[in-house]
């Protein structure tokens, strides 16, 4: 095991959510998902654990690199496994089919279509009679979300359309097409916002109830406007990550538009790479760098910058410039759109003065200090530095870079100071 697995598996939550594998180049070659993502993550890194079978200790010996996605629910989890193995159809996922048995969301091609799960041994023989949805690794967690949108959205489950409505009917899951209780067109309304949901559209369907809520409060059909209402709020309870994470980038593509246009940037800040030094009163002096991807934290790419020979008392000044000029000397990391550091004046010019001297594909990045005090930025060309309001989306941003690379300087320099007060073992 690497010393990178080893440091991602030390930092995994325990929350729900989706992980991925990935090799040495880069390729994700398995997805998964689980309730406790550290939990399940470490259990593949375990030494001689009995669970793995061949083709997982064969998995596990090419793991490089580990991305986890943290969801709200188990729920949320499964949906966004689903899409992923999907998108990019990693290996291990079809090696290891014959440990799961994959799950599919089918509904029939009729006149009032029944909704149920089924395998791929189904589908083979009734691709014509079905539309289907999937593959979702977990069955049982595929039925644990379509009870609940039954709540929401009623739909038959029956094989054959029985004479007299059933027991789904009178616990409010069915509307009884059987016997003629709910109109084709209702129905196949209900049936849409049933597959759109599980396709990962929450927002859309969320959008298109409200406006027929709005408008059939207009038409004074309050007691129709009152159930859309009861199934928004009911969706709004079952967190999809994918609603999330569309929500989520909307939000950090306006951070970074005002950031550009308050910074007065060329292009868009996508890339923006934090630095903090940390020590203690100049022992085990550290930087850290890390990486904000579209306004998101990005922890696979961040570095970390053990000082040489760092002054006596401790000197930030020193170190931002040792760590920036080792930094600007990289051919092969990527070229950041903006560079922040956690201070003032001061800060910025050795940071300035290490790139001047760096490779000349740093030289136009624009470089800006942020200081704790006043939250005020000092820009280069500007010899005061500059206020922005504090609800300032383009601030938060920043707020959020800064306050990263403060913690993980922080901790990286708590990391060292702990390995050196442990005694040393002597030498026999």
């Amino acid at each position: 095991m690497t010393k990178h697995i080893q440091k991602q598996l030390q930092e995994l939550p325990n929350t729900p959510g989706v992980y991925q594998f990935r090799d040495k180049d880069g390729t994700v070659i398995y997805v998964g998902k689980a309730i406790r993502l550290r939990t399940r993550v470490q259990s593949y890194f375990r030494e001689n654990n009995a669970s793995l079978n061949s083709a997982k200790r064969a998995m596990v010996k090419e793991i490089r690199d580990i991305a986890i996605l943290s969801c709200d629910s188990e729920i949320e989890a499964l949906i966004l496994e689903a899409n992923l193995i999907k998108k990019y159809d990693p290996k291990y996922n079809v090696l290891l089919k014959d440990d799961k048995s994959y799950a599919y969301l089918a509904w029939t091609k009729e006149d009032f279509p029944r909704l149920f799960v089924t395998y791929q041994s189904y589908l083979d023989n009734h691709t014509s009679d079905v539309h289907y949805l999937g593959p979702f690794i977990n069955a049982d967690a595929l039925r644990q979300t379509l009870r609940i949108l039954r709540k929401i959205f009623p739909y038959r489950s029956c094989k054959k359309l029985p004479k007299t409505p059933c027991i789904y009917y009178k616990l409010g899951r069915c509307n009884a097409p059987c016997v003629g209780l709910i109109a084709k067109e209702r129905y196949h309304y209900n049936l849409q916002k049933i597959i759109d949901f599980m396709k990962g559209n929450k927002q859309g369907v969320v959008k298109q109830l409200t406006l027929e809520m709005q408008e059939q409060a207009q038409a004074q059909n309050f007691e129709r406007a009152a159930e859309i209402r009861d199934q928004i709020t009911a969706l709004e309870k079952v967190a999809l990550h994918k609603g999330v994470i569309k929500t989520t980038r909307s939000k950090k593509i306006s951070y970074m538009q005002e950031l550009q246009s308050v910074l007065n940037l060329d292009k868009l800040p996508k890339r923006i790479e934090g630095y903090d030094s940390s020590h203690f009163h100049g022992n085990q002096a550290v930087v850290s760098m890390v990486v904000f991807e579209h306004g998101r934290p990005n922890k696979s790419e961040y570095r970390r910058f053990k000082i040489k020979n760092p002054p006596d008392g401790g000197n930030d000044f020193y170190n931002l410039y040792q760590a920036l000029s080792r930094r600007f000397a990289r051919t092969d990391w990527p070229v950041p759109d903006l560079i922040l550091i956690d201070g003032g004046r001061g800060q910025l010019t050795q940071a300035l003065r290490a790139q001047s001297e760096g490779l000349i594909q740093y030289q136009s990045i624009p470089i800006i200090s942020l200081a704790k005090k006043l939250e005020e930025i000092y820009i280069p060309s500007e010899p005061n530095p500059i206020l922005i309001p504090r609800n300032s989306r383009a601030l938060q941003l920043l707020q959020q870079v800064r306050d990263e690379s403060h913690r993980f300087a922080v901790t990286y320099h708590r990391t060292l100071r702990s390995k050196n007060l442990l005694p040393k073992k002597k030498k026999a």
